[in-house]
């Protein structure tokens, strides 16, 4: 019976940790009224504003991080889906995905300096601060353009798999990581000659994209298969194992739970037996 008591003491303990660390979660500030369908958001570090591009009405919002308001609202091509900020060059690039284009917006200005066309359907896009370049992935042609942001046009068109999306830029290795939805894999660009030096075969439907500079890893959203595939830029890039995402809630339970059982001494660590 003691051991009983004991137990649900521990389940109660574990619960509360769960919820601590849920509490813990940084806190609602405001909510800030944009355009229709805002789909992708950017910072502006040397503005201090967040750039949102709103698919539905064509335009992107300007909010200033210092009030949390709206302070430019500009139009851009039809279907505006990525964006990214370039930091050398104090422009916004916004991929349109139904008008085939990336607007190019200037911070200073907030107004459309350049329109560039590239391929359908263009989705995901990323800067490379290293060669002063941005990747679109185009959905429908299957390929990335890349455009120089001095001349604000595309100077290499890459091949990639079936419909590419999410894109990632890896700094250290001076690679650009493009998930193909279609096909499974990711292509990884090397921004060096714009060809494609690796492909990894990963989970279903690959769509998001993120590099972790500490590690020198990829992480890759598999929305088919629930899972997430971390990838090591070493070469030639490798597949490490997935991890689905039901299954990490499940194991930090566990052994958050095994901890607080020998901790308080339930299960001696001895033998590993309820005391």
């Amino acid at each position: 019976m003691q051991i009983g008591k004991r137990i649900i003491s521990i389940s109660v303990f574990v619960c509360c940790l769960l919820f601590a660390h849920t509490a813990s979660a940084e806190y609602l500030l405001t909510t800030i009224s944009v355009g229709s369908n805002p789909v992708r958001v950017a910072y502006d570090s040397g503005k201090g504003e967040i750039f949102v591009a709103n698919f539905l009405s064509n335009s992107v919002s300007v909010i200033s991080d210092a009030s949390n308001t709206v302070v430019a609202t500009i139009p851009v091509g039809t279907g505006p889906t990525g964006i990214a900020y370039d930091s050398a060059k104090g422009e916004v690039f916004v991929s349109n995905e139904n008008s085939g284009t990336v607007s190019v917006i200037s911070d200073t200005s907030n107004t459309v300096v350049a329109t560039v066309t590239v391929g359908s359907s263009p989705n995901g896009i990323a800067y490379d601060s290293g060669k002063g370049e941005v990747y679109v992935a185009n959905g429908g042609p299957n390929n990335v353009s890349v455009i120089s942001d001095t001349s604000n046009t595309v100077v290499a068109t890459v091949t990639v798999g079936s419909s590419p999306g999410g894109i990632a830029y890896d700094s250290a290795k001076g690679e650009i990581f493009v998930a193909n939805e279609g096909s499974g894999t990711v292509s990884v660009i090397s921004d060096t000659s714009n060809t494609v030096v690796a492909t990894v075969t990963v989970g279903s439907g690959p769509g998001g994209v993120a590099y972790d500079s500490g590690k020198g890893e990829i992480f890759v959203a598999n929305s088919s298969s629930d899972t997430v595939s971390v990838l090591s830029d070493t070469t030639p890039p490798v597949s490490l194992p997935e991890f689905p995402l039901g299954g990490i809630a499940l194991l930090l339970v566990i052994s958050v739970a095994a901890y607080a059982l020998i901790r308080y001494k339930v299960i001696s660590p001895a033998n590993h037996r309820i005391n």
